[in-house]
């Protein structure tokens, strides 16, 4: 893995306070494991139904989970670059995983070191926070793919979802 970074190293270092004031970024990620996952921020959003072998391979919901935030940062990573981000999501598995960094999970492992090569690479600034699904309404429409009531909720979102990079589902197989 640090090869992969020191290969592409900028030689640009960020230090910060931890202050509240300093999260520019606010993300919302969900993933509802009979039907899909959903990420949205600043009105930019993602969402797409697990593939029919995922179902069938039943992944844990904390590989779901992290693999929504792994397609948020393949997506938008550049556009994040040098800047800090809150990724909120509603299950504690994702929280721990992120803000710990570790998994003994070999897939969830997989998407652990790709998650950090991208915020390494674009200095991303990163902390998740825990939120109630009931805060979380727009990304769980999403994850649900409930296209009426993201609407609804998100009538100023992106008319066109943004696509998902098609290696990153090579990643559950």
């Amino acid at each position: 893995m640090w090869i992969a970074f020191l290969r592409d190293f900028n030689g640009v270092t960020m230090l910060v306070e931890d202050a509240d004031w300093f999260w520019q970024v606010q993300f919302f990620y969900d993933a509802a494991g009979a039907h899909g996952f959903g990420v949205f921020w600043d009105g930019h959003w993602a969402a797409e139904a697990w593939p029919t072998v995922w179902k069938e391979a039943h992944h844990s919901i904390a590989f779901l989970e992290f693999f929504s935030l792994v397609v948020a940062l393949s997506i938008w990573g550049q556009t994040l670059a040098n800047r800090n981000v809150v990724f909120n999501v509603d299950n504690q598995t994702a929280v721990n995983l992120v803000n710990c960094q570790k998994a003994k999970d070999e897939k969830v492992l997989r998407l652990l070191r790709l998650f950090l090569l991208t915020c390494l690479k674009f200095s991303i600034m990163f902390k998740t926070r825990y939120v109630p699904g009931v805060n979380i309404d727009i990304a769980d429409a999403l994850a649900r793919l409930l296209w009426r009531r993201f609407r609804g909720l998100a009538p100023g979102a992106d008319v066109q979802k943004t696509p998902v990079p098609g290696a990153l589902w090579e990643m559950g197989m």
